[in-house]
């Protein structure tokens, strides 16, 4: 039954103090300097969207059009509180100014371009704090261009070299900028009627992290560098001339920004062949255990597993037997995870969580031994054989003669026959061993972990004896190979099929292909065949293949060895 994606709400952010100082500055007074139409409302902006909780879940502090000490003093204040595990992100959006001796200056609103150093603040005693700040995580990002003249649209002053103004002996730094040091950075073109467009750079961080969609890698995180190249595509894609850049300054690991709002997108990952095959068995024992193994899935800390088991289960609840549902639907309680209305269209009923949990661990064991392999003996030889698990149903198309026996028994055959395991335990199940001995020679076969019906092709007349490891265990008998008429459906995982006659070529369809399963070998048999490695044909069939036709080479009576799938065979 396969699953569909599922929206789940993204991880939460880490367990951390996230702190932000935005400082914007769009109106000075000195006249040299060009008002900007962007940065209040960028700050603004930017600023909620850090501070949403379901998002960015920051603290904080913004400040638009401060004078230069006020903004001094607001970052000596905001670095020098930090704690070494804090997140510390600082943004400024203003005029990039540089001095005759080539210093770098942010304008605030009382700077005179004509006194840089008395009025401005410059970048190195911004760097000197984040030096000295103790946070071990900084984030700086600068929507201020850094060119050779002012332009129209544009913010800045002369030519920089920015990467190396802001390179210090500190780690664990990002620096982001909306342009390169000889770009302008530029703002939006106001339209009539719509509301004043930010710059483009900080107008492509706050819409990538706002809808999500700088969630590059689909994690449910927007990292410092997923905002970074969903920002640097959308600018460079805009009219704008301008590059954003970003360096690296001992900075490992990943930062994250903000929680995607939009959730991500969780595929169910794949049943085991297994599981997926069992809970399809018209063999009610085997679905309950197959739902109680699933169920384990529940608490697997993937995601797609816990989809996969959760839709799974709630299709088991709302289709299967009452008895099977119910198993079913008491997991999902016990998990928070409850089924939908039943079929009826009245919620179920049953016993509490508590009570579902009973029983969990001895069914899960047992479906863990259902998969685990079948040891089969043939004389000298030893192999694997197919998993010891029931699928299929349990109507035979063929006579059934012979007798039952419990516990330890013989049989004298006259010629080829059937050998049955009936799985009759109750409560702590752990499975059928038997062991066929053919009296007088050396050909013996062993089996374990069997659990409900199994048949095997028993190419040998003369007597034998067996053991089994619980009375419960009843062997059946049965005289011929088997007389199935084709057309003909055998349910995978109960060993051999019944013989059937071929006049020629028949063909083999698959029928309800488990989940993740694209191929199953299929072997054709003579039942009066002694040698064990001896076939008449052998074809692996392949999902969205035609059937496959296997040829009993002249043989009037044959059968399908150790099937593991579910065949429809037709002549």
């Amino acid at each position: 039954m396969p699953g569909s994606p599922d929206t789940q709400p993204a991880p939460d952010l880490p367990d951390e103090q996230r702190v932000a100082l935005v400082v914007a500055t769009q109106a000075y007074q000195d006249p040299a300097l060009g008002r900007l139409r962007s940065p209040a409302h960028d700050a603004d902006n930017f600023g909620r969207v850090l501070a949403d909780p379901a998002i960015g879940g920051f603290s904080v502090t913004s400040m638009v059009d401060a004078t230069a000490q006020s903004v001094r003093i607001a970052v000596a204040d905001f670095l020098a509180e930090r704690r070494p595990d804090d997140l510390v992100l600082v943004y400024f959006s203003c005029h990039g100014l540089m001095d005759l001796r080539r210093r770098l200056y942010f304008a605030t609103s009382d700077t005179r371009k004509d006194r840089l150093a008395a009025t401005g603040l410059e970048a190195q005693w911004l760097l000197d704090q984040l030096e000295e700040c103790r946070a071990k995580r900084q984030v700086l990002i600068l929507d201020c261009c850094f060119s050779g003249a002012f332009a129209a649209g544009a913010k800045g002053g002369d030519e920089l070299g920015l990467g190396e103004r802001f390179l210090g002996p500190g780690r664990g730094r990002v620096v982001l900028t909306a342009s390169r040091g000889s770009e302008y950075s530029f703002e939006g073109q106001p339209v009539p009627g719509h509301d004043m467009p930010g710059s483009v750079f900080t107008h492509a961080l706050v819409e990538g992290i706002r809808t999500g969609s700088a969630d590059l890698d689909g994690d449910g995180y927007v990292s410092v560098e997923d905002a970074y190249g969903y920002a640097y595509e959308k600018v460079r894609s805009s009219d704008a001339a301008q590059t954003p850049q970003r360096w690296l300054y001992g900075a490992e690991g990943t930062i994250v920004l903000a929680r995607n709002p939009r959730g991500v997108t969780v595929t169910p990952a794949e049943l085991p062949a297994g599981i997926s095959s069992s809970l399809e068995s018209s063999y009610l024992p085997v679905r309950s255990g197959a739902v109680d193994a699933l169920a384990e899935w529940l608490s697997d800390p993937d995601p797609a597993r816990v989809l996969a088991a959760r839709q799974a289960l709630d299709h088991v609840a709302r289709s299967d037997r009452p008895e099977v549902a119910e198993r079913a639907r008491n997991h999902l309680r016990a998990h928070n995870a409850p089924p939908q209305s039943s079929a009826s269209g009245r919620p179920s009923t049953g016993p509490p969580p508590a009570q579902a949990e009973a029983g969990r661990s001895e069914a899960a064991s047992r479906w863990r031994q259902w998969t685990s392999s079948r040891r089969v003996r043939y004389g000298a030889l030893a192999g694997v054989v197919g998993l010891g698990a029931v699928v299929g149903g349990l109507a035979w198309n063929s006579q059934r003669e012979g007798g039952s026996h419990a516990g330890g028994s013989s049989y004298t055959a006259s010629g080829p026959w059937r050998f049955e395991v009936h799985d009759r335990i109750s409560g702590q199940d752990n499975g059928c061993a038997v062991t066929l001995a053919r009296n007088g020679s050396d050909n013996s076969w062993s089996w374990d972990g069997l659990y409900g019906t199994h048949s095997y092709q028993i190419p040998y007349a003369g007597s034998f004896t067996w053991t089994v490891n619980d009375t419960a265990c009843q062997v059946v008998t049965r005289a011929t190979p088997g007389e199935a008429r084709l057309p003909a459906v055998f349910s995978a995982y109960r060993g051999d099929t019944d013989a059937f006659a071929a006049t020629g070529p028949v063909t083999v369809e698959v029928q309800n292909w488990p989940s993740g399963n694209t191929q199953c070998e299929l072997t054709l048999k003579d039942p009066a065949e002694t040698s064990q490695s001896s076939s008449l044909d052998i074809r692996t069939a392949s999902k969205d293949q035609p059937p496959v036709r296997l040829d009993p080479s002249g043989r009037s009576l044959v059968y399908l060895a150790d099937l593991s799938c579910d065949v429809r065979v037709s002549e």
